[in-house]
């Protein structure tokens, strides 16, 4: 089974590096590696094309926004599943593609998505995301699994479609939402960490002080989709974010596995 591995970046010079060697140092050897640039004008491109050996397909282009360089990528793989990786960010060790590729080998699967954490600079974590098995009433509950931890099969995402570009940072909610809830797929936890995403990487960049925002965009995502969420539908997905914290503070205090 081959695994498209798709990277967005851009201006990433600072930590683009860990995040490709975190790709191309996985002990699964079946890999598609995809990396879109949206025309950095730093030294972000010199360094991709450093590993050009090892990457499947360079794209580096004015886009759209990070969910437009999202859909250019898996538009242009070829895997039998797809999954992220954002500049900044890193799989969380090496074996991490070996337990997807088996996770759907030994699975009648359409999707599946793990745990994360995201660390702060010292790679120390600040929150902890240790996802449920799946049930579909889950998503009314508040949950999200994280999005770099969710794998699709490649052919589901031409059925049901790629990312829209009208809903901002929230459109990963709205794409989850409609494959996680929306239609009937059939997807399984992979009980085990997937990734590590850093503050500041590409998929935090706009973390601190949107938190109200998105939690009204994600609202917005179920109603276009014509669905409304239950009532306690914010103060529960709140509720989450609070319960994360505490578990990175209990893995800070008796520590936590390096990635190898």
């Amino acid at each position: 089974m081959k695994i498209s591995i798709i990277t967005i970046c851009y201006n990433n010079e600072a930590d683009i590096r860990e995040t490709i060697e975190s790709v191309t140092s996985q002990k699964y050897e079946a890999v598609e590696y995809i990396v879109v640039d949206g025309n950095s004008s730093d030294d972000t491109m010199n360094i991709v094309r450093e590993y050009s050996d090892d990457i499947t397909t360079i794209i580096s282009e004015p886009d759209e926004g990070m969910y437009d360089a999202i859909n250019k990528g898996i538009k242009a793989s070829n895997g039998d599943v797809v999954g992220l990786i954002h500049a900044g960010d890193r799989l969380y060790d090496s074996n991490v593609l070996n337990k997807i590729a088996y996770h759907f080998s030994e699975n009648d699967i359409d999707a599946m998505y793990g745990h994360s954490i995201l660390v702060d600079s010292n790679d120390r974590p600040f929150r902890v995301n240790k996802s449920p098995s799946f049930r579909k009433n889950l998503m009314k509950r508040g949950w999200m699994p994280s999005h770099q931890s969710v794998y699709i099969r490649r052919e589901k995402l031409f059925e049901l479609g790629l990312y829209r570009l009208d809903l901002g940072g929230s459109a990963d909610y709205e794409f989850v939402l409609r494959y996680f809830y929306l239609n009937n797929l059939k997807i399984k936890r992979l009980d085990d960490f997937i990734l590590r995403f850093a503050i500041g990487g590409r998929s935090t960049s706009n973390y601190s002080g949107t938190l109200l925002l998105s939690q009204k965009r994600h609202i917005q995502a179920w109603k276009i989709n014509g669905r409304k969420p239950p009532l306690y539908f914010i103060p529960l997905k709140l509720g989450r974010k609070i319960k994360q914290f505490y578990l990175a503070a209990a893995y800070r205090l008796f520590g936590v596995t390096n990635s190898s």
